[in-house]
C-alpha cells in the first residue's frame, strides 16, 4: 500500500532499522574509561556549554539529571544554578573525573550514578529538569525517549548531531548514500510527534554561545515540556 501521508510512516521502527544500518562499534565504558584519562580539570566552559545551560529553564529548587554526563560538561556548570544535581553515566572513570571537576568548580551538590541506557533505573531519582547532552545516539530512540520523561517531572532538553556525517563510519560517503550514515536529528523530532509530544530545535555551535545565530551549527538541542 502507497504512503498517503505522513501518519502512514513509522517512525519509531523506521529510526531502528536505519540505526542498524548505519552501525557503528557499540561504546563500552572500559573504551570511556581509558578516554577518561586523558580529560583535564577545570576545562568545562565552552560555547556549547554556555548556549545549552543559556537554553534551560532553571530555578534554584530544581533538581536536575543529567544522562550520559561525561565528565560534567552540564552537570558541573548547570549546579550552580539548581538545588541538586544527579549525574549519571556508564563510565566510572568519566564520573571521577566529573567529581574532580565539581571540586574545581565548587560545586557541592552532585550525586553520581553509574548507569547506562539498557539498564533498569529504578533507582534513579524522578527530577524537575533532565537532560541528555551529546548521548543520544542510541539504537532505539523512543525506548529511550520514554526513559527520559519516566524520570523528567517538568522538562527534557536533549542535543543530537545536526549533521549526518557526525558518528559515521569514515569508509561510508554520507554525502553518496546517507541511508547508511547516522540517522538525522529529524527523526527525534518525528517520533516526538508520534509520540503525542511537542517539541522545539534550536542549533549549538561548538564555536558560538549564540543560539542558531551562526552559519555553521553542530547539534540539534531539542527541547519539550512533559
Amino acid at each position: 500500500m502507497a504512503l498517503q501521508s505522513i501518519y502512514d510512516i513509522d517512525f519509531i521502527q523506521l529510526y531502528k532499522t536505519h540505526k542498524k544500518r548505519a552501525a557503528r562499534p557499540k561504546s563500552s565504558p572500559d573504551q570511556w574509561n581509558q578516554k577518561a584519562q586523558a580529560v583535564e580539570i577545570g576545562q568545562l566552559e565552552t560555547p556549547y556549554t554556555r548556549a545549552f545551560i543559556g537554553a534551560m529553564d532553571l530555578t534554584p529548587t530544581d533538581t536536575l539529571l543529567d544522562v550520559g554526563s561525561g565528565s560534567g560538561a552540564i552537570a558541573v556548570l548547570a549546579a550552580a544554578h539548581v538545588n541538586h544535581v544527579y549525574a549519571l553515566d556508564f563510565s566510572q572513570g568519566m564520573l571521577d573525573k566529573l567529581m574532580h571537576n565539581a571540586h574545581h568548580y565548587d560545586a557541592h551538590n552532585i550525586t553520581t550514578l553509574c548507569k547506562d541506557w539498557d539498564q533498569c533505573w529504578a533507582d534513579v531519582p524522578q527530577c524537575d529538569i533532565v537532560v541528555a547532552s551529546r548521548s543520544t545516539l542510541v539504537d532505539d530512540m523512543a525506548g529511550a525517549l520514554r526513559k527520559l520523561e519516566s524520570k523528567a517531572k517538568r522538562h527534557i532538553y536533549l542535543t543530537y548531531p545536526a549533521h549526518i556525517k557526525f558518528g559515521t563510519a569514515q569508509e561510508i560517503d554520507s554525502a553518496q548514500t546517507p541511508e547508511l550514515a547516522t540517522p538525522s536529528y529529524v527523526y527525534v523530532l518525528t517520533i516526538l510527534h508520534q509520540l503525542g509530544r511537542r517539541a522545539q530545535v534550536r542549533f549549538i555551535s561548538n564555536t558560538s554561545s549564540n543560539l542558531g545565530k551562526t552559519k555553521d551549527v553542530d547539534w540539534a538541542l531539542i527541547d519539550w515540556e512533559v
